[in-house]
């Protein structure tokens, strides 16, 4: 009995150990990728989607076993039983926030360049351009087609976020762009070019996770009548979909920009 005992409070604790590693383990392995020690494709494809899951449903097995070793094997310990049951909520948390990722992107086209203007795009500079490499997303958006849908992703841009529009402002442009200026620091972006007599600022952001980087350009005209026209068009650098990073980014910033 004593060595089931024994047995049983292993299980737990390892149980209970791998409850803290796994997400430990993932969050190192999307920051190692941000910060270069191994590229994004390694991180989330091997690291995070192959090796986190696995270690995941791993979690999932050993928690469950434990919270019936704790319920069935006496000397029954609430510590046990709550030790258990925390080290359980771990993948189940894990695998529902991956479903529901995955859920979202398969509500959402897989488009990853977005537009305020989608006639009158703003176009990148070449400091833009030669950031990016050749192995980025083309920036080239007139006539794009999503291939899956063979739709063009203008189209499929106003189908699923039509809110995105150009955003029209009373104050001058001169006022405008001087906000726009604060706004683009206080997304935390990285300016790339800033010209004030052509309207146009450029800037990099940086995700958090995996450091995906995203270019932005953010257009201020005046419109007719008076008052501003600010446009913003935000393109990712590497993958088919952006899962709608792009449109939140455009919504956050105009609504900062509004204030």
């Amino acid at each position: 009995m004593d060595k089931l005992v024994t047995i049983r409070k292993w299980w737990i604790r390892i149980s209970a150990g791998l409850a803290v590693f796994t997400p430990l383990f993932m969050a190192v392995s999307a920051l190692g990728a941000r910060f270069g020690l191994w590229s994004w494709q390694f991180s989330f494809g091997k690291l995070v989607l192959d090796y986190g899951f696995k270690l995941l449903i791993l979690t999932l097995v050993l928690s469950v076993l434990a919270i019936v070793f704790s319920f069935v094997m006496k000397p029954r310990a609430r510590k046990n039983i709550i030790v258990s049951v925390l080290a359980l909520s771990v993948p189940l948390i894990g695998i529902g926030y991956g479903k529901s990722i995955k859920a979202k992107n398969a509500s959402l086209p897989s488009i990853h360049d977005i537009t305020t203007d989608t006639e009158n795009v703003p176009t990148f500079s070449s400091a833009i351009v030669n950031l990016r490499g050749e192995k980025s997303n083309s920036l080239d958006y007139v006539g794009k087609i999503e291939r899956h849908s063979e739709k063009l992703v203008s189209v499929l841009q106003v189908e699923a976020y039509p809110d995105i529009r150009t955003l029209v402002l009373s104050d001058t442009p001169e006022v405008i762009y001087a906000r726009v200026q604060n706004a683009v620091k206080s997304m935390g972006w990285k300016t790339v070019t800033d010209s004030a007599d052509t309207g146009v600022i450029e800037a990099t952001a940086t995700s958090f996770w995996f450091g995906f980087k995203d270019d932005v350009i953010v257009r201020v005209r005046a419109a007719q009548g008076g008052g501003s026209r600010v446009d913003i068009r935000s393109v990712s650098r590497v993958g088919r979909s952006d899962m709608g990073a792009n449109a939140a980014r455009i919504r956050k910033f105009r609504k900062i920009l509004g204030q």
